[in-house]
């Protein structure tokens, strides 16, 4: 059985290791970029590095400036932005298990490390043209490094591993919610290097210090603190704050285990912290609750958004980590018992010719119980169709604009103008190729009417109106009704997920003739 055998530890971990970076690999480049995407990929596209600085808005600028380098030498397709994710991705796998097995004893280091190799969340991450995979990344890293520093130290001893965690800065900005609670572990565990450990973190503290003076403090858009304001804490009154603390835990649940889950991840979450704590492991418990706790604390000044909405906890994925440690801690509890349970009715004598399943005491009495229950575990537990679906083909922010895009190159007419929705105009803006005439740049996802001089809309023709990012078809309805207003007849509506392209003739121009209609483009 598992249990009996350590080289079976090493053959399911290369198997998920394996399977982990086949899904990290698989059809980087298969979808459009999304509107966050897109922004960031005009900015590594700009011609100097200066100017991808100045465009890149939130993106940290290591991340960011490695981006433009592999755009100099790979081009701009989807594959090649997404490269640096993917690397990152693949090395936060690798990075976990040498740092599961520091933390959890063989069981659960295994059922972690499976849970993050199996991640749709992560691997999803490690596909997309954000900064996210290096926060996961670079918190595993930074966790590994206190490990082994305070174990038997790291090679290159202190300056490596300032140098590494300097590094991580530039490229991932909520590593500053993990370096307190790593300076605090160090303390306590090495007394006897707190001199070097001072100079250390006095040392990242200035870098961040100066990453924030000479950066991230211009990047704070005032827009964002806006759409972020019930992210941060409601401190109208207790039952407010309690009110707000529990949805965002709920939506923190919710993000990384969906539905019902949650309560039992939850409660797995408790058993393997307990455990921890129980077997001397306490650290894991600060590396899940300190991090967070300080992340909590910038919430509380309205400089980082707590568990948001709207797909806002992607903020939070530099918890990741910590999360699937401490979960997979508690399932491999339960699975350790189980095995456990099933070892120890092997029949004292094995010379004895009476079949197992006839014997009181053998293996079939809880074995395969005990392999019933693990395989329901890994169907109900793991979702493994569902997982196998996202993390091939992936449907969250699936935005393919581009072939509604080149269709509104090869079918667009003079005297007729293009109305971008304010969400679709960053992914329009990287894709399209034709002229930027009469193109009618949308304001936010709420205008009302179009923006033009009654004079100037009356030359109008026809309009073409491109959605992206949008909440439903219905609200793009219900937007259209107030944008255009009566009169306005439709002539073509082609779609592609999470992308819709609309054609319009206003009612000045109904007694044209309709022209000859077009096919839509073919999905790819």
């Amino acid at each position: 059985m598992l249990s009996r055998r350590p080289q079976s530890f090493l053959i399911l971990a290369l198997f998920f290791l394996l399977l982990g970076i086949f899904f990290r690999v698989y059809g980087i480049g298969d979808r459009n970029l999304w509107t966050d995407e897109a922004w960031v990929a005009l900015a590594a596209t700009q011609p100097t590095p200066t100017a991808a600085l100045a465009a890149g808005k939130s993106t940290p600028p290591f991340y960011l400036l490695t981006v433009w380098g592999v755009v100099q030498v790979l081009g701009t397709s989807e594959a090649a932005l997404r490269l640096l994710s993917v690397v990152l991705g693949i090395g936060a796998l690798l990075l976990f298990w040498p740092l599961a097995n520091l933390l959890l004893p063989p069981w659960q280091a295994l059922s972690a490390f499976a849970l993050v190799s199996l991640s749709h969340r992560l691997v999803y991450y490690s596909k997309e043209l954000k900064q996210y995979s290096a926060d996961v990344f670079f918190v595993t890293l930074a966790l590994l490094l206190v490990e082994k520093q305070r174990q038997r130290g790291v090679p290159g001893g202190w300056f490596f591993f300032t140098l590494m965690l300097a590094l991580g800065l530039g490229f991932s900005y909520p590593l500053v919610f993990v370096l307190p609670v790593a300076a605090v572990v160090l303390w306590r565990e090495l007394p006897q290097a707190r001199r070097q450990l001072f100079r250390s973190f006095s040392l990242l503290a200035a870098c961040f210090v100066i990453l924030y003076l000479t950066l991230i403090r211009g990047q704070v858009d005032p827009e964002l603190l806006i759409y972020w304001q019930a992210d941060f804490p409601d401190l109208s009154g207790v039952g407010p704050f309690l009110t707000w603390l529990g949805s965002a835990w709920w939506r923190f649940g919710r993000y990384f285990f969906a539905d019902w889950r949650v309560i039992p991840a939850g409660l797995l979450v408790v058993v393997g912290l307990v455990t921890s704590v129980r077997g001397g492991r306490s650290r894991l418990l600060w590396y899940l609750g300190g991090p967070i706790l300080v992340a909590l604390a910038a919430a509380f000044a309205h400089r980082y958004p707590f568990m948001g909405h709207a797909g806002g906890v992607r903020l939070m994925l530099f918890a990741a980590p910590m999360v699937y440690l401490a979960t997979g801690a508690g399932l491999g509890v339960i699975l350790e018992q189980l095995w456990r349970r099933a070892r120890e009715s092997h029949p004292s004598d094995r010379r004895q010719a009476i079949p197992e399943s006839n014997t009181p005491g053998g293996t079939g009495r809880y074995a395969r119980p005990a392999l019933v229950l693990t395989l329901l575990m890994v169907l109900v537990w793991l979702r493994p169709v569902f997982l196998w679906q996202e993390n091939l083909w992936p449907a969250t922010n699936r935005e393919d604009l581009a072939p509604l895009v080149r269709h509104l190159e090869a079918n667009r007419q003079p005297g007729e103008a293009i109305y971008l929705y304010y969400f679709a105009i960053d992914p329009f803006t990287f894709y399209y190729r034709g002229p930027w005439t009469d193109i009618i740049w949308g304001q936010s996802c709420h205008d009302c009417g179009l923006p033009l001089p009654a004079g100037r809309l009356r030359q109008i023709q026809r309009l073409w109106l491109l959605f992206s990012h949008y909440e439903s078809e219905a609200q793009v309805e219900q937007f259209l009704k107030g944008l255009l207003g009566d009169g306005w007849t439709r002539e073509q509506v082609l779609s592609q997920p999470g992308a819709l392209l609309f054609l319009y003739r206003p009612p000045w121009a109904a007694g044209g003739d309709t022209p000859n209609a077009v096919k839509p483009p073919r999905r790819e």
